[in-house]
């Protein structure tokens, strides 16, 4: 075996390695984002740099990865991480990530991380025989025992949770009492229009950056950037499953957004008719949903509760199941959980010193 510096004559191999591990129904790596982040095309690109290697035997790619390492950060990140059930091979190429490391002064490598916080981080630990909803990175069962036989350590769990189809059996008194007391203080909770979702769309942007910067690995992008990133999330929304909250001032506070569940619908390079049909069939029809974001600001503690049973009202009339996602283990976001969970899966971050 050889471990090596990906090289151009790679590309494709190196795009395409995870197919041979995935069925496409658990198929979830964002090929067109891993290609930017290689030619170093990405809109984030700037602020880092990577080193993408690769494990052969022969001409045959065994593992690989990439390295991301930011100028001012003492950490080096690993991330795009895919590997053959290859113990060996995988020890070898955790090895020149940590060479790769240290050579750049680092003193510590994390993982998996997809080059940025805003790219997608953690490694599934559970569940595998359950095709991953929208957003929800899938990876092989066997790489949690591959980071940790490497000497890499849980730093942080993270859980989404699975629930029941919100029904009048549902204990809601909680979330009910706080959604009147904040519409008695004079706050709106709504969902957004066609007219103003352009607008709330940049409120929503502004908040998450705020809210988000206590989150492990966090890094700010600029207002252009989570445009660029996130801006097509508002052609796959249905608006009334959104909620914002804004404040007897006007000023947004608060945000719940949820999606259709399209799997791993979207994730195709090229979306042919059949594609395009099934997604709006999904997007109009499907019974299932997946909570991706949540946000208060600071100085309204509660509204999260308000928000949540604003959308429930709305799930009860359409009898929806909801996922709620990567809720870190700890976080005051866990306790906003509706309250009948069916199943919860887990997800892991990993951290090794130098």
């Amino acid at each position: 075996m050889t471990v090596e510096l990906w090289s151009e004559e790679d590309r494709n191999a190196f795009l395409t390695f995870s197919d041979q591990l995935y069925t496409p129904q658990f198929r979830t790596e964002d090929q067109v984002e891993l290609e930017q982040i290689l030619m170093e095309q990405h809109p984030l690109s700037h602020y880092f740099q990577v080193v993408p290697l690769v494990v052969k035997e022969g001409e045959v790619i065994l593992s690989r990865a990439v390295v991301t390492l930011y100028p001012d950060d003492p950490v080096a990140y690993v991330g795009y991480f895919e590997s053959k059930p290859n113990q060996a091979a995988a020890a070898d190429l955790f090895a020149q990530a940590e060479a790769v490391a240290r050579e750049a002064g680092k003193t510590s490598v994390e993982g998996p991380l997809n080059a940025s916080f805003w790219l997608g981080y953690r490694l599934k630990v559970d569940h595998f025989d359950k095709q991953p909803y929208f957003t929800e990175l899938y990876q092989q069962p066997y790489y949690s025992a591959f980071w940790e036989q490497n000497g890499y350590r849980n730093q942080a769990t993270y859980y989404s949770n699975h629930y029941v189809p919100v029904d009048q059996t549902m204990k809601k008194e909680k979330y009910s009492h706080r959604y009147q007391q904040f519409l008695a203080k004079g706050y709106q909770i709504k969902s957004p229009t066609k007219q103003t979702i352009d607008e709330d769309f940049l409120a929503v942007a502004e908040l998450i950056q705020e809210r988000f910067r206590t989150f492990p690995v966090f890094k700010g992008i600029k207002r252009e950037e989570f445009i660029a990133l996130f801006g097509k999330l508002k052609q796959i929304l249905q608006l009334r499953y959104v909620k914002l909250a804004y404040d007897q001032a006007g000023t947004l506070v608060g945000f719940l957004i949820s999606v259709p569940d399209y799997g791993t619908l979207l994730n195709k390079k090229k979306l042919g008719m059949r594609t395009i049909l099934r997604f709006l069939w999904k997007k109009y029809t499907t019974r299932n949903y997946v909570i991706l974001y949540m946000g208060v600001k600071e100085g309204h503690e509660g509204l999260g509760s308000a928000l949540v049973y604003a959308l429930m009202d709305e799930y009860q009339e359409h009898n929806i199941r909801a996922i709620s996602s990567y809720i870190q283990a700890g976080k005051v976001s866990g306790s906003y959980a509706f309250p009948s969970v069916k199943q919860q899966s887990q997800y892991r971050y990993f951290r090794k010193e130098l």
